[in-house]
């Protein structure tokens, strides 16, 4: 599966992106807000590489999607984006996208480029009726993102996430299909 936007490539990650793959969660500075800690040992680094290879060809039923993506215009390797379907029923779904991108690659606007495709994306092909995104309450600019493609904050959990040695606050973001329909007219 393969598709794209202005300035990227996304592609499903296969068994050979294992170093691509390992650049992104290994990569203190790229984990600093995530929800896990970055992965330093081969073995725990491999099985987490394992659960987002997709198997198939298309976008279908499957709960995941997992893309490495690359810029069209060097074809150099960006970072990571998914797509993590929590429900879906024959009248729509919900939808959560999430990135990681390499620092080489920030404040160039392809967060916001790739988060735009990844709700399209969760609309216009997946059929869903909800997307949604979170992030740590202390990463403005990934917040700052989830606003530019439309979402609204919908909630905060509060200390939900461990990191560094203390319990940080989760930001909840989220657009409806009408709406993200209303702003493209």
């Amino acid at each position: 599966m393969e598709f794209y936007s202005e300035r990227l490539n996304y592609r499903y990650f296969t068994e050979q992106d294992f170093e691509l793959f390992r650049s992104v969660f290994s990569d203190e500075k790229v984990m600093k807000y995530a929800w896990i800690d970055k992965i330093d040992k081969d073995d725990d680094m491999a099985l987490f590489f394992n659960d987002f290879l997709n198997h198939g060809n298309e976008l279908n039923s499957n709960s995941s999607y997992a893309f490495a993506v690359f810029v069209r215009e060097n074809e150099r390797f960006a970072g990571f984006a998914d797509i993590v379907i929590n429900c879906r029923n024959p009248n729509g779904g919900c939808g959560e996208i999430g990135y990681f991108l390499l620092p080489e690659h920030w404040g160039k606007g392809y967060a916001t480029e790739l988060s735009e495709t990844l709700v399209k994306t969760g609309f216009t092909r997946l059929g869903l009726h909800k997307m949604s995104a979170r992030c740590n309450s202390k990463n403005l600019k990934s917040e700052s993102v989830m606003k530019k493609v439309g979402m609204i904050k919908e909630g905060e959990l509060r200390k939900v996430r461990f990191k560094n040695g203390s319990w940080d606050d989760e930001k909840h973001y989220g657009i409806l299909i009408e709406d993200w329909k209303c702003d493209k007219q």
